[in-house]
């Protein structure tokens, strides 16, 4: 019983001492927001829709198919927008840091990312793609490593509609921060445009990365990822860091945790 005490009253005293350690601001502390109804549904081997129309960087109309030549690797197809304050440049460098850590050759995969922003431009894709190869090329190093191929898109609402459906990817409008709220990842795809596999969140392990790729370059489909996929809508463009509302919420589950863990070894230490 008197265990039992304690443990309530360290609970209790769990979120102020959270919230001491949190940094300092103004205003009392803003209740950790719900979080949107956005997310990846996993459809592994669906079939990408290769007839829709895009277009591409350089401005030139394409569909689909175009981006799947019949001698490419694996695809490591992205969804966000290029004009992104968020997670969508950080998951970016993280695809390319993981590939130039795989040791696989340039050939063996393609970076496709595609916009859910219908008014975003070819030119807006085009400065974002410069942006890729110079930071790939920054991680080439000396002498220079051939980077793997980068495109981006964007396209009208009746394209982004069906590849985002095929993916089961899910998003909603956004705020005056960041036009829209949606998932984090990279779904590998297979060179005849198969889903294989899904990658969640901005960074990943090479190893994993390349086992994934050499699977989907063999046209095979992998296993369900067990990860949850980061949320733009949790971030803060201010800071680039997650909100301070979602940071206090995870000190106050990991100090919960710990004592819970604390009061489970010393109720089995008693029983002894």
């Amino acid at each position: 019983m008197k265990a039992c005490v304690v443990l309530a009253l360290v609970l209790a005293h769990a979120g102020a001492f959270a919230q001491a350690l949190a940094p300092a601001r103004d205003g009392p502390l803003a209740p950790t927001p719900a979080a949107p109804a956005v997310g990846f549904t996993q459809h592994l081997d669906a079939q990408l829709p290769l007839a829709v129309p895009f277009t591409d960087s350089a401005g030139h109309a394409v569909s689909l198919a175009d981006e799947f030549p019949p001698d490419a690797g694996a695809t490591l197809l992205m969804l966000g927008y290029h004009r992104c304050p968020q997670l969508c440049g950080l998951a970016t460098q993280g695809v390319l840091e993981a590939l130039r850590q795989s040791g696989l050759p340039a050939a063996a995969a393609r970076v496709l990312f595609v916009s859910i922003d219908p008014a975003e431009s070819a030119a807006d894709a085009a400065d974002k793609r410069r942006a890729d190869i110079g930071y790939a090329r920054l991680l080439a190093g000396a002498p220079p490593v051939e980077p793997a191929a980068i495109e981006r898109l964007v396209g009208p609402p009746a394209s982004i509609a069906a590849l985002a459906g095929r993916v089961g990817f899910v998003s909603q409008p956004g705020d005056a921060a960041a036009r829209f709220a949606h998932p984090a990842g990279v779904v590998v795809v297979t060179p005849d445009g198969r889903v294989s596999r899904y990658l969640m969140g901005v960074r990943f392990d090479p190893a994993e990365l390349r086992a994934a790729i050499e699977e989907a370059r063999a046209g095979q489909v992998g296993s369900l990822s067990d990860r949850l996929a980061l949320l733009c809508a949790h971030l803060d463009p201010r800071t680039g860091a997650h909100s301070e509302a979602v940071l206090v919420g995870m000190r106050v589950t990991g100090l919960a945790t710990l004592v819970l863990l604390a009061a489970f070894v010393g109720r089995r230490r008693r029983t002894r």
